[in-house]
């Protein structure tokens, strides 16, 4: 018989974690949700940004440079609206975050 490492499988983790299964169900939805409005978002910004979080009524982006960051800046008012209205989300301003 084989001693155990001492590891346990992720998807034996998962279910014996509910707060940690909750997690990787919230950042799925997140991917989810990023990933529908990567297609939506207006053509001169498309993928400049992630979708990181939504806290309340801020969804919060990470770009990866200042200059995308200002670029984002400039259509937020059109990103909140498809937020709004396409995604029915009460977001009502955007937090962009340079992944440095």
């Amino acid at each position: 018989m084989r001693k155990s490492n001492g590891f346990t499988s992720l998807s034996d983790g998962l279910a014996q974690n509910k707060s940690l299964a909750g997690l990787v169900e919230r950042a799925t939805r997140l991917k989810k949700l990023n990933d529908q409005l990567q297609i939506r978002l207006p053509p001169q910004v498309r993928g400049m940004c992630q979708l990181a979080n939504i806290k309340g009524e801020t969804a919060v982006f990470i770009c990866k440079t200042q200059m995308e960051a200002s670029k984002i800046r400039m259509y937020s008012r059109s990103i909140l609206q498809t937020m709004q209205e396409e995604f029915k989300i009460s977001v009502k301003k955007l937090l962009l975050k340079v992944d440095i």
